[in-house]
């Protein structure tokens, strides 16, 4: 039980922080997950040149500019805390939200974290200790999991349809 509440104080702490809806310079940002300039579509990337693996998945992500690639903008997780082997925590390439993928051996993930998984696969959104919505995918191998705000303005559906591939 100390687990999944250690897993969900670290959730609700990182995906407080993506909630904001405001830019860097006080205006609103765009809320339709597209940037507000120079809109353009997403270059061709073939998946079969990656690795499927954590790292392959976020270098896949970052070349479709579906995740922030800039000094900075990536936090190493502390994914030991929610029974992950490794997470990363991203700024989302054209706005100020943020999202965060994680790697599990889903053998050695506590069950209270396995009941959070399926209510992802689901498409339910989980109550974070009662105050936080947070949706999340999991990745067509199993392995990996994106967690976001589910409060949040910003369409997560391109980088969740790309991210499931893994």
């Amino acid at each position: 039980m100390k687990r999944l509440v250690a897993i969900l104080m670290t959730v609700l702490i990182i995906v407080s922080l993506a909630g904001c809806t405001m830019g860097t310079d006080g205006t609103k940002l765009n809320t339709s997950g597209t940037a507000a300039t120079d809109a353009t579509e997403a270059p061709k990337v073939d998946i079969a040149k990656y690795n499927k693996d954590f790292n392959g998945m976020q270098k896949y992500l970052i070349e479709l500019k579906l995740i922030s690639k800039k000094e900075g903008d990536k936090t190493v997780m502390q994914a030991d805390l929610i029974g992950a082997k490794q997470g990363v925590r991203y700024k989302v390439a054209d706005a100020s939200d943020f999202v965060e993928f994680y790697e599990f051996d889903f053998a050695a993930t506590p069950d209270e974290a396995k009941n959070v998984v399926k209510a992802f696969e689901n498409d339910e959104t989980y109550k974070v200790l009662g105050f936080e919505d947070v949706k999340g995918k999991v990745s067509s191998s199993g392995k990996f999991v994106m967690l976001y705000s589910a409060t949040s303005s910003y369409d997560y559906s391109k980088i969740a349809e790309e991210f499931v591939k893994f």
